[in-house]
């Protein structure tokens, strides 16, 4: 097999039961419905995290959140863990990463390996802010729980500051994927494009909104913390979510009309992923914080590579496994051994990035670490609060029923647990060697603009 280029596309926070390819009711995902048609598609693809960052980390790393170490409590990536994208690299690929998500910018670490980054940051994409603002990261994490609390009232205008608005951009981040790939030449090249339209806040053109009866926007959340700082329509949520997911599905169709008009289909592995899901009301939670229900862990999965046939595949697969996944298709790494898994995991820190807006009232129910384990048959959710009460639930996928955790899950969940606190020490000193250097640039830089 000859290299192939690779177009990754994440679709942010697009729920798998939003597209036709998981649900027949479903009629207006007919682009993502005709890529699945020529894929190996995942059935039962679960994500690592049900948030943006760790998922990123473990696609890109092969790790889970708890090896990484990039969760709730550190939020970025340090320059010494190895990711996929060197691989590219390293057989002279150009690679490229499209944008306007937060998440993944040179201020969190995560655009380190890439050769072209756009993040819509203006004169805010620089090394100097970017190490300013990881600076501000280390602090924030280093932080008391009372003391993060307090600084979370700051933490938006401090955050605007160092990086961007919240907006999409989806009508930029496609322009700017269609002006990459008919720049592209006779080089390889591989492109991760982040397309935010099913993430927050939620504004798809009129005739999106009029075709999903949209009505009344005023009680339709912007951000996550909305949660906690405003009523919520659940019923026109779903009707604007719908909305979203709909014009998601056009706006990857201008993605692949581009790599035919530049002819670069018939050469081009097409990986579709969504990162994780959404809650639209689901155990009265909105968003993909404070939850791991399987709303918003399991995921779209498929990979349209044009010399494999398509196929289904039913055994659960876990998403960090496109580390492997992805360079084998590419044709520059050969087959991994082990692709699905009897067994898939993930997990979610105690939410310190959204610890401000957590009521003191509904602490004990948003203020929670999880991990989760699913097999073919069961899915196991274990709660960890701030007391370090516990309680794990296993439920049968068919029926929904509650069931007996089996032993075997019960074995797994505390060598996740013990294992988590020495790989993070290890983390910590990679850290404090790259601070050191870090700090001393900081330095020199604030006194060279006259600060002292």
């Amino acid at each position: 097999m000859t290299n192939k280029n690779v177009l990754f596309l994440v679709l942010d926070s697009l729920r798998k039961d939003r597209t036709s390819i998981y649900d027949d009711a479903i009629e207006f995902t007919p682009t993502l419905q005709d890529i699945a048609d020529s894929s190996v598609t995942y059935e039962n693809a679960v994500s690592q995290a049900p948030w943006t960052l760790p998922v990123h980390v473990s696609m890109f790393t092969g790790k889970y959140p708890w090896e990484h170490g990039v969760t709730q409590q550190k939020t970025y990536l340090n320059s010494s863990q190895d990711t996929f994208i060197q691989e590219f690299n390293g057989e002279g690929y150009s690679t490229g990463l499209i944008t306007s998500n937060v998440w993944l910018t040179p201020h969190k670490g995560t655009a380190k390996d890439f050769d072209h980054v756009e993040n819509f940051l203006g004169k805010k994409n620089n090394k100097f802010v970017a190490k300013i603002s990881k600076q501000f990261n280390r602090i924030f994490d280093s932080l008391s729980q009372d003391s993060k609390r307090k600084a979370e009232k700051y933490i938006d205008k401090i955050f605007r500051f160092f990086s961007v608005d919240d907006s999409c951009k989806s009508r930029e981040t496609v322009e700017a994927t269609r002006e990459y790939l008919s720049s592209v030449e006779d080089e390889d090249f591989f492109l991760f494009v982040n397309l935010m339209e099913p993430h927050e806040p939620y504004n798809p053109p009129k005739k999106y909104l009029e075709k999903h009866g949209v009505k009344d926007k005023s009680k339709i959340p912007d951000r996550q913390k909305d949660l906690f700082t405003q009523d919520i329509d659940y019923g026109e949520l779903k009707n604007i979510y719908d909305a979203s997911a709909d014009y998601t599905d056009d706006l990857v169709e201008e993605i692949i009309n581009s790599l035919d008009e530049n002819n670069l289909r018939e050469e081009t592995v097409i990986v579709v992923v969504s990162d994780h899901g959404q809650a639209l009301g689901e155990d009265d939670i909105f968003g993909h914080q404070f939850t791991v229900d399987s709303t918003v862990t399991n995921t779209l999965m498929m990979i349209d590579n044009p010399e494999k046939e398509s196929r289904n595949v039913e055994k659960p697969v876990e998403l960090k496994k496109l580390h492997d996944l992805t360079p084998y298709h590419a044709g520059i790494r050969e087959k991994p051994e082990e692709i699905t898994k009897e067994m898939v995991k993930g997990g979610y820190e105690f939410p310190s990035v959204f610890i401000g807006y957590v009521p003191d009232e509904k602490w004990d129910k948003y203020y929670k670490k999880y991990r989760y384990i699913q097999t073919d048959s069961t899915r196991t959710v274990k709660q960890v609060r701030q007391d370090e009460d516990e309680e794990i639930t296993s439920k049968d996928l068919d029926t929904g029923k509650e069931v007996k955790t089996p032993e075997n899950i019960k074995r797994e969940l505390e060598r996740i647990d013990e294992n988590h606190g020495g790989l993070r020490e290890n983390q910590g000193e990679n850290d404090s060697m790259e601070n050191e250097e870090q700090e001393e640039e900081i330095k020199d830089r604030l006194e060279a603009l006259g600060y002292s």
